[in-house]
């Protein structure tokens, strides 16, 4: 496969982060040296000037901005993997450049300046687009309370809403529609090699077989491990055992026969968890992971994984 670097374009909630680490895997199950960058690491490792303008703790510097690129094109160019990146043209360039409320087509001139900067990675763009309206309330009742207040509050703060008297969660559609709407005329004039999928449906089997296609690699399949014990034995609440720690508390509940781990009480769902040995488990679509202890047929304690080494002990309440 002749690119370097394959983009999963959209705005929140449009699956960005699973469809970009499944493409990631089956690029390595393929084969090919892979390295899958989530949305978090995208900013904090590569587009670090980037989190204050999504903060709104300061503007944009288009400087700054142009710098990121060039050292985040620098890196991928020398690195003998393949790049799966998750929202960098959003998060890294068209949503900041919106919110601050510039022109269209000086946004569309950017973009086209970044296009010929990757130009030599042979970039594919893989753009997830969906009814904002019906994503969006979707969003808020899977991911609770907590993720409706991020989601307005960014957008309230954005001086493109404060220009046109918006607010709210209305609002806040109104302007993540208006930049899916212009993503989508970036990528057509900009001469990225993309592939729209519609992900309103959420036929992911689907949407899954088109991106294969697009990156011309077949599915190979993984049989899940054997557990340690059946999946309910995994469900309950845990409790951070360093009593000042970061998290405080994490609950295990079954959907549809999988676990998934949330924060409780107004807090928000983290994700599915995906066994990949007899007692540990990934939390889909980010880089951590779940060990529990199995004692008598039930999880007793859980560790959290985080790919910087750090490791969250919690004990069953």
């Amino acid at each position: 496969m002749q690119t370097k670097l394959v983009l999963v374009e959209g705005v929140p909630f449009t699956g960005k982060s699973t469809l970009s680490e499944y493409a990631a895997q089956q690029l390595g199950l393929n084969g090919h040296a892979v390295e899958w960058i989530p949305e978090g690491v995208m900013l904090e490792k590569y587009f670090p000037h980037i989190i204050p303008v999504l903060d709104q703790t300061q503007p944009l510097s288009e400087e700054s901005l142009w710098a990121d690129w060039s050292a985040f094109v620098q890196t991928v160019k020398s690195e003998p993997a393949t790049f799966v990146v998750d929202a960098a043209l959003s998060y890294a360039a068209v949503f900041p450049l919106l919110a601050e409320d510039q022109p269209h087509a000086a946004i569309l001139a950017k973009v086209t300046r970044i296009a010929e900067l990757c130009a030599p990675l042979h970039p594919h763009v893989i753009h997830l687009m969906g009814d904002t309206e019906r994503l969006a309330h979707a969003s808020i009742v899977d991911r609770g309370d907590k993720w409706q207040k991020h989601l307005v509050g960014q957008s309230d703060a954005a001086p493109y809403q404060k220009a046109r008297g918006r607010s709210g969660i209305e609002g806040a559609i109104a302007f993540l529609h208006e930049t899916q709407e212009l993503m989508h005329v970036v990528l057509d004039e900009s001469g990225w090699q993309t592939l729209t999928l519609d992900v309103t449906s959420a036929d992911r089997e689907a949407n899954r077989r088109a991106v294969l296609s697009f990156l011309e690699i077949g599915e190979v399949q993984v049989d899940p491990p054997a557990l340690a014990a059946p999946l309910q034995a995994y469900t309950g609440t845990y409790a951070e055992e360093d009593l000042d720690g970061p998290i405080g508390t994490l609950e295990v509940r079954m959907e549809q026969d999988r676990p998934v781990l949330y924060e409780p009480g107004p807090g928000m769902r983290l994700g599915p968890l995906v066994p990949v040995s007899a007692t540990r488990f990934h939390l889909m679509a980010t880089q951590l992971d779940v060990e529990f202890e199995v004692e008598e047929g039930i999880a007793r304690r859980l560790v959290l994984h985080t790919p910087s080494g750090k490791a969250f002990d919690f004990r069953r309440t």
